[in-house]
């Protein structure tokens, strides 16, 4: 299978933020800024907290950045939840 982007050219064009493991969960930071969410700041009741996390940092990009939004097709999202 032909790869259609580097490790790297991922990282620039795709990834808006980077994540590190921190006592109670993780820490999802800008790579384009200091700002940072932690998982610990998101109710379980909403959902996956690290789809949270990650949708809260890819809003910020895109507000503060003008990075495009990332968001995974509905149909992928299904799948996942039913495996």
């Amino acid at each position: 299978m032909r790869q259609l982007f580097s490790s790297e050219d991922y990282n620039e064009t795709v990834r808006n933020y980077t994540t590190q493991r921190i006592k109670g969960g993780m820490q999802f930071t800008c790579i384009h800024c200091p700002h940072s969410v932690r998982t610990v700041d998101f109710d379980v009741k909403d959902g996956n907290l690290r789809t949270q996390a990650a949708t809260a940092l890819n809003q910020h990009a895109a507000h503060a950045h003008n990075q495009p939004m990332i968001i995974s097709a509905p149909d992928v999202q299904q799948r996942i939840w039913r495996s």
